[in-house]
């Protein structure tokens, strides 16, 4: 093919054309595995989830999220296609949408129509509003600084009470 595309490349480019199209699938195709494979072990491994579909399953799911152009209101069709989070407590499915944004975040976004971007964009919103929901309903943990800004505000205050006292 090189050697015909340098003697006529008019006659040739169409070939050209379509084996560059054919790699830059196959690449976006591969892209999608290797996304839905992390997204898998992530969950199976880390979050300690059954994972019934495999990573090609998975990519079919995404990439089929991603050209339909599922919007916010298909989060939660998306999330239980992937796995089951009924079960999970509120910071467990804080953590599967945050799997799931990252997820489809990084897929590429070529393969997003372009006049389904707006439906891109809902759908991470969505999945970011279900992380903050869950995430606000999840007590956090204080860290050592924090412990420590509470307790240096207490001595102050009871400080103050102090001195308030003294001069009554």
């Amino acid at each position: 093919m090189k050697s015909d595309l340098r003697k006529n490349p008019h006659r040739s480019i169409g070939r050209y054309w379509l084996t560059m199209s054919d790699a830059s699938a196959f690449t976006l195709v591969r892209s999608g595995i290797a996304i839905a494979d992390e997204l898998r072990v992530a969950l199976c491994d880390k979050e300690k989830l059954l994972v019934t579909q495999s990573s090609a399953e998975l990519a079919v799911l995404m990439l089929t999220a991603a050209e339909a152009g599922w919007g916010k209101g298909k989060v939660a069709h998306l999330v239980s296609q992937i796995v089951d989070v009924r079960k999970l407590d509120n910071h467990g499915k804080g953590r599967v949408y945050l799997l799931i944004r990252d997820a489809m975040t990084r897929l590429p976004m070529i393969l997003w129509p372009q006049e389904k971007m707006q439906m891109r964009r809902e759908l991470l919103e969505e999945l970011t509003r279900q992380i903050n929901l869950y995430q606000d309903d999840a007590p956090s943990v204080m860290t050592r600084d924090e412990v420590r800004e509470r307790q240096w505000r207490e001595s102050v205050l009871a400080m103050r009470q102090r001195e308030t006292r003294i001069r009554s």
